[in-house]
């Protein structure tokens, strides 16, 4: 005499099987949504940089173009001295960019050494400089090279533009 046994259902082994097999896909499942998680907020990070840099240099940009042009001389660290101050200006018409001891890249006026003024253009600066470009003769005197860097974590954008007093950049 033969037995039959009608199965229904699953056994323990295969629900078992069938879990792991699960749990697997969706631990692959989950590490690549991390990924492309980590990768959204990188890149919005950096473009967060990238738009405040860009900002920056464009309203540097600006008041250049509004300076008759002038014999440039070196400025002080992390600042642009009296670069884009129209010349014979009032104290309080005197526009200077520089870089406080707080990230923050400041316009304020040219007597202001200490660099505290309070409209901050760009947040997060790692370097600001302001250069003459290398090479420069007495013609291209009224040229100048503005360079920042920004930074937050491991995410560093560095940006530079050559601004022309009086007019245009290159």
């Amino acid at each position: 005499m033969v037995l039959r046994i009608n199965q229904r259902g699953v056994t323990l082994i295969e629900l078992m099987i069938a879990m792991l097999i699960g749990t697997i896909v969706l631990a692959a499942i989950n590490g690549l949504v991390k990924l492309g998680a980590d990768a959204q907020t990188t890149g919005r990070a950096w473009n967060e940089l990238t738009y405040q840099g860009r900002f920056a240099l464009e309203r540097i940009s600006d008041r250049a173009r509004l300076v008759a042009p002038k014999p440039l001389a070196l400025p002080a660290a992390n600042s642009t001295g009296d670069w884009f101050a129209p010349a014979g200006c009032a104290a309080a018409a005197c526009v200077m960019y520089c870089l406080n001891g707080g990230s923050q890249l400041i316009e304020t006026t040219t007597t202001d050494s200490a660099c505290a003024g309070t409209t901050a253009i760009a947040s997060n600066v790692a370097t600001f400089s302001a250069a003459l470009p290398a090479g420069a003769g007495a013609v291209d005197r009224s040229i100048a090279v503005v360079s920042l860097t920004l930074g937050t974590g491991s995410n560093t954008v560095g940006l530079a533009s050559s601004v022309r007093l009086g007019g245009g950049t290159q």
